[in-house]
């Protein structure tokens, strides 16, 4: 969580329950590109503060009363964000809170600007409430949301809240979301996403600007950077130092893609494929077009896992007549770009499929 106390320079908060140390390059991003003379200082929501020793940053220890006292009585873990959210503002005049996978590639200070009364900054706009409401899974918040004035053609945002910027005045907008959470799941809920759909609601009449310019929220691709990550620290440790942060910068901030004119070329070759088959060819072609790169080498196979789980879902009579033979590349599908790959890949796909049993 970014904030910035009275009186002085803006701080950083980065809440997570259950931190890990392969998280905390997080923080290293926020460090490397941050100017030292407006840098945000560094307090961490945690149940396990221990992990941060010799960090530079602040932790505020959460017992497990508080956690249980914030998840509610409902059973909705992830109204501890908000929570979290409403309590960083009493630290400081601006608070910015940060999902833990999260990057920064532009310096902190970019974001706290764009921060004022009235004024919020969220990380990225998901979805129309228009276009999401059409979801079976979505028919019972729709109801909810109907006694607040939301109907299917209402012009509603929905924002992603892993970034979420306020200020100290906004307690009541806080407790408006932590309201609607426990009113939206007294009965059960269909999805998980209704902490920042009530947030977004709190904000649906107020002036709402993106991150995404200055940050990337990796949160459907944890697999790739999960894997990236723990390589790092596992070459330069986890004990804090300036060399880190300096290093840190080695560490791709996107996931191992293959680049424009080779995403065209894949597309180009998958033309005649359609629905499952065709992203089962493009994630075991993207996995073999990724660039060279020793974070790309190691985290390229999980384009792989991706594949033999789309697989796996394939109708059993039309999988094992496209592919009940893996010993070699597909008849149907164009081969990678890298020879040894074949190889390689279906000797990946075996492995992951037979261990499905």
């Amino acid at each position: 969580m970014l904030s910035g106390d009275k009186g002085f320079t803006c701080r950083l908060l980065i809440f997570r329950e259950h931190p890990s140390k392969k998280f905390v390059i997080s923080i290293l991003t926020a460090l490397a590109h941050g100017n030292p003379s407006t840098l945000p200082s560094i307090r961490i929501l945690t149940d396990r503060p221990e992990d941060y020793l010799g960090w530079p940053v602040e932790t505020l220890a959460l017992s497990p009363q508080l956690l249980s006292e914030w998840q509610g009585n409902n059973g909705y873990i992830h109204r501890r964000k908000a929570c979290a959210i409403a309590s960083g503002l009493k630290l400081a005049e601006k608070t910015l809170f940060v999902d833990t996978d999260t990057l920064f590639f532009a310096d902190p200070d970019l974001l706290f600007k764009q921060i004022e009364p009235g004024q919020y900054l969220m990380d990225r706009l998901e979805y129309k409430w228009d276009y999401v409401c059409k979801r079976e899974s979505y028919q019972t918040l729709g109801t909810h949301l109907r006694a607040h004035g939301i109907t299917p053609s209402s012009s509603f945002n929905l924002y992603n809240s892993g970034l979420c910027g306020v200020t100290d005045n906004d307690a009541a907008l806080l407790a408006q979301a932590i309201g609607l959470i426990d009113e939206w799941t007294e009965d059960g809920f269909d999805i998980h996403t209704i902490e920042q759909i009530a947030i977004s609601f709190a904000l649906h009449t107020k002036t709402v600007k993106e991150s995404k310019k200055f940050v990337y929220h990796y949160f459907g691709e944890k697999r790739f950077f999960h894997t990236m990550h723990a390589h790092f620290f596992a070459q330069h440790g986890e004990a804090f130092s300036a060399q880190l942060v300096e290093r840190s910068h080695d560490v791709p901030r996107t996931r191992p893609s293959p680049s424009t004119w080779r995403r065209l070329k894949i597309k180009w070759q998958l033309r005649g494929q359609r629905g499952a088959l065709n992203k089962i060819g493009r994630d075991l072609l993207y996995g073999s077009a990724a660039p060279e790169n020793p974070y790309f080498d190691l985290s390229r196979h999980h384009w792989w896992d991706s594949a033999s789980r789309e697989i796996l879902r394939l109708n059993p009579e039309l999988r094992q007549q496209l592919f009940g033979q893996l010993e070699h590349w597909p008849q149907h599908l164009p081969e990678p770009s890298k020879a040894q790959d074949k190889t390689l890949i279906m000797a990946h796909l075996r492995k992951r499929i037979m261990a499905s049993g």
